[in-house]
């Protein structure tokens, strides 16, 4: 009787995990791509401290999705970030294989990490479409540098504050191993990024 109360209890936990399990679809936790067209806000332009960059950053990346409950969503992700200098420093740098000498010239790239979190409404006005605003925090890490040059030259771009930010956004779910988001983030911070358009698309789950 006693291994019989044991069995039954283990059979219970079983099934309570099988159900729970069949609770966490696809759409609920994913992983996936992103790309963000960033506008440049550089408040020191025309001056010495001018950033001297293009006024729009491009970034891909990847990043992490939930929604735990149907009325809100969570995402963290990590961008490379690609900025067109238009300043570029150059330096004699040597191929370390061949030997070879020539002259390189820097770019403007970084990496940035952000967490956002905020408010969904799912359904309601079309099927499998999604709306919501969501609220983030975006670090950037980005300087002026000459790729694979571990003893080059290198500028931090300091104006490229971290910031907070807000999202407005539609989604669609098009099958259960794809959906798409489509977002505009404004920053609230004066220098480094102002605004941004984005998309991020989700195509692997736990």
């Amino acid at each position: 009787m006693k291994y019989a109360k044991h069995a039954l209890f283990a059979g219970a936990l079983l099934l309570s995990g099988v159900s729970k399990a069949e609770n966490v679809n696809f759409y609920n936790y994913s992983y996936g791509f992103s790309y963000q067209a960033l506008s440049v806000n550089d408040i020191n332009e025309g001056t010495e401290l001018d950033m001297q960059v293009d006024d729009i950053a491009h970034s891909i990346g990847i990043y992490y999705k939930g929604e735990p409950r149907s009325f809100y969503q969570f995402a963290i992700g990590l961008d490379y970030v690609y900025i067109e200098d238009d300043n570029p420093f150059s330096e004699d740098v040597k191929n370390a294989v061949t030997g070879e000498k020539l002259s390189r010239e820097s770019s403007v790239t970084g990496t940035s990490i952000y967490g956002e979190l905020g408010l969904i409404l799912k359904d309601h006005l079309v099927e499998n479409l999604t709306i919501g605003v969501l609220g983030g925090y975006r670090y950037n890490n980005i300087s002026r540098s000459i790729f694979r040059c571990s003893s080059c030259e290198e500028q931090e771009l300091d104006n490229f504050k971290s910031s907070s930010y807000i999202k407005p956004f539609i989604e669609y779910q098009f099958t259960r191993r794809i959906h798409v988001q489509f977002g505009y983030s404004h920053y609230f911070n004066d220098e480094g990024f102002e605004n941004s358009i984005g998309l991020h698309i989700s195509f692997m789950s736990l």
